[in-house]
């Protein structure tokens, strides 16, 4: 008896656990009779139509290579329309603007506007008839968004 323990121990020292795990498993594998209940539950199962036909993926290519063709043809147009030197330019002077903003910036200036602008704020919001409407419109366009997306998820 003390032998099979020690040699047991012997080849529990040499693995690691992944392997003690898959030892133990497979000495401790149990069958659960099936009686059939895998058929029974893919038959009741709705049948789908295989969704990767070959007319799909051929498509899929076609739309795939249709965009990078416009991704490459819209980004040599903005290279020769000068988009991005022009942008360039305009974060260059955006950051001067904004350094020049902060060493020059004028505390009380910033008192007097929020001062204005909490005064005038009755003003700027809309109306109670106005959030009402705009409440309404999102309610509506939240309905028909769900609407189309279960439409769309039906199948």
């Amino acid at each position: 008896m003390d032998e099979r323990i020690a040699k047991r121990e012997e080849e529990i020292v040499g693995l690691n656990d992944d392997a003690l795990l898959a030892n133990f498993f497979n000495e401790h594998k149990e069958t659960i009779a099936d009686d059939g209940f895998t058929e029974r539950v893919l038959s009741s199962l709705p049948q789908f139509e295989r969704a990767w036909t070959t007319e799909h993926l051929r498509l899929r290519r076609w739309r795939i290579g249709l965009n990078v063709f416009g991704t490459i043809a819209g980004v040599a147009l903005m290279m020769y329309l000068g988009f991005f030197s022009y942008l360039w330019n305009l974060m260059q002077g955006a950051i001067v603007r904004a350094v020049a903003g902060v060493l020059h910036f004028d505390y009380d200036s910033l008192l007097v506007n929020m001062m204005l602008l909490l005064h005038r704020l009755p003003d700027l919001l809309p109306s109670p008839a106005q959030m009402v409407a705009i409440a309404a419109a999102t309610i509506v366009l939240m309905a028909l968004g769900v609407k189309q997306f279960a439409r769309t998820y039906e199948n």
